[in-house]
């Protein structure tokens, strides 16, 4: 039988966060929330998500970048899938955004993105036989 997984959501926005919570919860996933970078990758050190969904601008508006990359760096934590979801190419911070680094990520997804979006991508990275 096929069981869902972890996603860790971390997103400085608690509206986005709450609703990503319902909508992965409601599809059988159990979600941990973080608020910045530190947190979620505390979280990710002690619960092992299957799956992270990670906002860039937070704190500081690349902390997604140094969360992305402490996770590259990190045996523990650089097969953990990651999905970036951010707004921050179409902010004010959108020159700040390394385009000539790699990041950690599976995929990255501009804000807004639907939740069916990111019910099929859980669904692809984070279920656990």
């Amino acid at each position: 039988m096929t069981t869902k997984g972890t996603v860790l959501v971390i997103d400085d926005d608690p509206d986005f966060s709450e609703v990503v919570r319902i909508a992965l919860q409601s599809d059988g996933f159990r979600v941990l929330t973080a608020a910045d970078g530190e947190q979620g990758l505390a979280l990710m050190r002690e619960q092992k998500p299957d799956l992270v969904f990670l906002d860039i601008i937070m704190v500081v508006p690349t902390e997604g970048v140094y969360v992305s990359e402490v996770m590259a760096a990190d045996p523990e934590l650089r097969d953990v899938p990651l999905v970036i979801v951010s707004s921050i190419i179409d902010s004010p911070y959108a020159a700040q955004f390394p385009q000539d680094r790699y990041l950690h990520t599976k995929m990255f997804l501009n804000k807004p993105v639907s939740i069916p979006k990111l019910l099929e991508i859980a669904n692809k990275y984070a279920v656990a036989c």
